[in-house]
């Protein structure tokens, strides 16, 4: 891959037509929220600082993270919250993902913005990467809160099915036609009751079988805290389906418009640290120029940078440039 810098591009186009453009703002959420049509986002991830008061560090990124004081950060969160509830479909859905520092005060935040009768779940999820402590257990989960706009919340569990776990309580037979299947009898009425082994099972609230990123994976883009692609094409898979918007407005590296991208759902994302949407831009660049090759054109991606009052803001952002002489263009 050529990675030599070259200056942000204001488009990236990559032949699909006369499709609105998908968008990549570099500027603080809230007024990219502001700016969001009521009612106009299906699906909702964001994965917002998680208050340790530590500068966080990747690989040739870093970000200074919000101070850790719980309360403080739930009070600076809330209007975020109130926005995206806000610009949600009826059939809408919001991912809030958070450790477990500022979890308990934003359920409660969450409570009161969406209604209490809006929580559908939460999902823990586990992981074993990285350091152990020696004066406790390890502190391996993260916290994702899912509320949606209204009870019509859309769901599609069989989109999102694992396999089945071996060692169940049911036992394992062939059917009539040769299949797998677990089976059990009910004690009360002798019910025969069947599970075909291959269609797995739609996961629980607790997911033990996404791994975190670790040094060599290879999605890794060096920006702190990145989160798996396959964390995100579950939650994208499950609560929208193709043509949906789905928005991020924490967005980091770019994983939730990734695997936007890739899934065939149009997205709004954004970052207030330029370098986040620089990182956001190559990937997405990279990918859709794939897609194109192989006949499925992504939306071209309109990339802003608006960043009014910041003394560092810059006129144009740096970034590695991937790009395919022979299909596709970066304007």
């Amino acid at each position: 891959m050529n990675r030599a810098a070259a200056p942000m591009p204001s488009r990236l186009t990559f032949g699909a037509g006369a499709e609105p453009p998908d968008r990549l703002i570099a500027q603080d959420s809230l007024s990219t929220l502001a700016a969001t049509a009521t009612g106009s986002i299906d699906l909702i991830y964001v994965d917002p600082p998680f208050a340790t008061g530590r500068m966080r560090q990747g690989r040739g990124h870093r970000y200074a993270d919000a101070p850790d004081d719980p309360e403080a950060y739930t009070a600076w969160l809330v209007p975020y919250l109130a926005e995206m509830r806000r610009v949600l479909a009826a059939h809408g859905s919001a991912f809030i993902h958070l450790d477990y520092r500022a979890a308990h005060y934003v359920k409660v935040a969450l409570d009161r913005v969406f209604g209490r009768a809006r929580f559908i779940n939460e999902i823990v999820w586990c992981y074993s990467v990285g350091g152990k402590s020696q004066r406790s257990f390890a502190k391996k989960h993260d916290t994702i809160l899912w509320y949606g706009r209204t009870a019509d919340h859309a769901f599609f569990p069989n989109q999102v099915r694992v396999p089945k776990k071996p060692g169940s309580h049911m036992r394992v037979v062939r059917d009539e036609s040769g299949a797998l299947v677990q089976e059990k009898t009910c004690r009360a009425t002798g019910k025969v009751y069947r599970y075909p082994v291959a269609a797995g099972k739609v996961p629980e609230d607790w997911w033990t079988d996404i791994e975190t990123l670790n040094h060599s994976a290879g999605e890794r883009t060096g920006w702190p805290t990145q989160k798996p692609e396959r964390l995100l094409a579950r939650i994208v898979s499950a609560a929208s389906r193709p043509g949906d918007r789905v928005a991020d407005f924490f967005s980091g590296s770019g994983t939730t418009a990734v695997i936007a991208q890739r899934l065939g759902r149009r997205f709004i994302a954004g970052d207030r640290e330029p370098a986040a949407i620089a990182v956001a831009a190559r990937r997405l660049a990279g990918q859709g120029l794939n897609l194109a090759k192989a006949g499925s054109p992504p939306p071209d991606i309109e990339v802003t940078v608006a960043l009014p009052g910041r003394a560092s803001a810059p006129k144009s952002l740096t970034w590695l440039d991937n790009r395919s002489s022979d299909v596709g263009k970066l304007s």
